[in-house]
């Protein structure tokens, strides 16, 4: 018979996950897409900034917190940064060459692509995605004049 301490450090697992997940759908800045909502969504934006994560890694998690905050900052610009769970979609996201996770892609429609070249941080998300906001998406912006 397991000691009663091993069921609760379960239940408590178990609770820890749940609350999490249901967190993410209340309050989440950013918008989670699948294979069957990505073209639409992405045809229907300018811009948009795509992380495609697995949500056990830990990269993946540790980078998790910064890109809601970042999605939550740009909203009023109305720079969507969207998410696709790479083990909920695996076939997409090999369709789309995803070959390691987090892996953060720039978006103009389904005809421009390009990795996001920043750090993986809040306040570097923000000044990128700004930058390409006001800029045609060459590179040549803001952003890497200040980090040059």
């Amino acid at each position: 018979m397991r000691p009663p301490t091993t069921y609760l450090l379960g239940l408590l697992g178990a609770a820890t996950v749940a609350f999490a997940r249901i967190t993410e759908l209340v309050e989440s800045n950013t918008v989670s897409l699948t294979k069957d909502t990505f073209h639409d969504f992405i045809e229907a934006h300018d811009l948009v900034l795509v992380n495609f994560y697995s949500p056990s890694g830990r990269h993946c998690q540790e980078l998790a917190p910064k890109y809601e905050e970042a999605a939550r900052e740009l909203k009023e610009n109305n720079v969507p940064l969207v998410k696709v769970n790479c083990m909920e979609d695996r076939e997409f996201c090999r369709d789309m060459d995803i070959e390691y996770m987090p892996k953060m892609e720039v978006f103009r429609g389904l005809e421009s692509r390009e990795p996001y070249r920043g750090d993986r941080t809040t306040e570097s998300i923000v000044a990128y995605m700004i930058d390409e906001f006001m800029t045609d998406g060459s590179g040549e912006g803001l952003y890497y004049q200040a980090s040059a």
